[in-house]
Parts: structure tokens; sequence; C-alpha cells
């Protein structure tokens, strides 16, 4: 087992996904202090293994497909039976993509914002500071058009304070970021372009600031983004109200380095196991 495992005994595992241990380890943290803070139990294992969202898209189905049986493996072995991820690429996998992939799927996939959302409700002195703000929400298409929750996160950030303003396209008709579907690998320039359209959004109807439930979203965004649109992730904004510290400053993007550079870092240690064939002999 997992060291973590060791002093855990919970059967719910916390899977941040790539970007977000990979790339965005404050936004790991903090997605760690908010459930500790909210009573919501979890563990981590310390095989960091990807779901398999990414080489499926990218058409990759077989690597996909043995990604998601040695997750399961592993899940098995650490006595897992449900799992929470702040990564709604994730969340859709687990929740969509396993069941067909796997006739013998048996972990639940955990609504964390439905989650949160209910703390907060049971609990509302756990929010310490409102904020007192206008903004818009950006949804993820994972989150929203493959997983239909839309409600849950503008009710988070309602309960804590923000008034939210739609952009034009919203919840059921909102545009992509340019983040999925590998187009940020495939296509980085077209990437970038989509996102600079959607910050465009925002500032047509006057906000200072997006925020978005995926770390992949936020990533893209703030390296388009122009200095009159703030970029937030939904842990930053959460932890705020609840008074948790954030330890350090979200690392800006690195200038001049091209986010296909920035995506083969993220997941080198993936794309090793994929392209290593004994990694599989015994799935």
């Amino acid at each position: 087992m997992g060291i973590f495992s060791l002093f855990n005994k919970s059967n719910t595992v916390y899977f941040p996904g790539c970007t977000t241990y990979f790339k965005s380890q404050e936004h790991f943290e903090l997605y760690q202090k908010i459930m500790k803070k909210l009573g919501i139990n979890f563990k981590l294992i310390d095989k960091k293994i990807c779901c398999g969202l990414e080489p499926l898209e990218l058409g990759y189905e077989t690597e996909a497909r043995k990604l998601a049986r040695r997750n399961f493996e592993i899940f098995k072995e650490e006595e897992i039976t449900s799992i929470i991820t702040n990564s709604p690429e994730c969340f859709k996998m687990f929740s969509q993509e396993y069941p067909d992939f796997l006739p013998d799927w048996n972990i639940e996939t955990k609504n964390l914002w439905q989650l949160i959302l209910s703390k907060l409700k049971n609990k509302p002195k756990l929010i310490k500071y409102k904020a007192m703000e206008t903004i818009t929400y950006h949804d993820s298409c994972y989150l929203g058009r493959y997983s239909k929750i839309y409600n849950e996160p503008r009710e988070i950030l309602e309960l804590i304070g923000y008034e939210i303003k739609e952009m034009s396209d919203f919840k059921e008709e909102s545009v992509c970021c340019g983040s999925c579907g590998g187009l940020t690998i495939t296509n980085p320039e077209l990437a970038n372009q989509i996102a600079k359209q959607r910050i465009l959004q925002a500032k047509r109807i006057g906000v200072k600031k997006i925020i978005t439930c995926s770390t992949d979203n936020y990533q893209l965004l703030r390296k388009n983004t122009e200095p009159e649109i703030e970029i937030q992730e939904f842990s930053e904004v959460l932890a705020i109200a609840l008074g948790l510290k954030i330890n350090k400053q979200i690392e800006e993007p690195i200038e001049g380095e091209d986010q296909i550079v920035l995506e083969t870092k993220a997941n080198m240690n993936i794309e090793k196991e994929i392209k290593d064939e004994a990694y599989y002999d015994d799935l």
C-alpha cells in the first residue's frame, strides 16, 4: 500500500489529475486544505498514474484502456471504494469512460462540488470572508457539457459572496476556452486564439475576473489574459473565503516557453509509461 495509506484509513481517494499535480502544485495543496477544513475525508496514493483522458482524445484508445485497468488495480490494492477529484477531465473519465472500459468497475465517482456546497450550507460559519465582488464564471467543457454540472460551482461562489455576471455563452451554451481535446498539444496557436476570444467575452460584460473550476482552463486562460482581466482557479477563491493561508503566490506562466513544451514536461512520466511495453505485461 502507498505510504499515505498507512496514516489514513479512508476508502475515498483524492485524485488531482495530471495538470493539478504536475503543473499546479499550489492548487493541489489548496484543495487538500479545503477538503480538510470542510471535513471531507480522503487519502492520497503515492502512485501517480494518468486517468487516460488525454491519450484517449489524442486517438490512443488502447493506451487509455490500459491506463484505466492499471488505475483500477491500484485502487483495488488500496481498497478504494470512491473517488473525489477537482479535475473535470478526470471526473468525466472516471464517471463516464471507465464504466465502459472496465466491465468490473465498481468505484463511485463523487461530485466534489456538490460535497463542498453541502458542507458550506450545513456549516455557514466556516465562511470567514465574503468576497462582495462581481465576477464571471467559465464553464469547463468536461464539467458542464459532458457532466452537466453547472449550478453547484455557481451556488458556492454566491455563498462566499460573489455576484455572477454571465458571459453571452454560458452553461449549456458555453464555449470552449481551448484547452480540451489535446488542442494545446496538437495546435497551441489555435488554443491560444480560442482562449483570447473567451477572455474578450468577459471584457464585453465589464467584469474584471474570471473564475473556473479547471486547472487546465486556468493555465490556458491565464497565459492568454489581458492586464485588466484576472483569472482565478476555484480553489483560490474558496481558500480565501475559508480563511486558509495560501503559502505562495501562484506562479505566472513562463514567458516565451511554448505550451507544447509545458505539456510535455507535465506528462513526461506518463508518456514514458505509455511507451514502455513492459509496463503492460501484467495487464
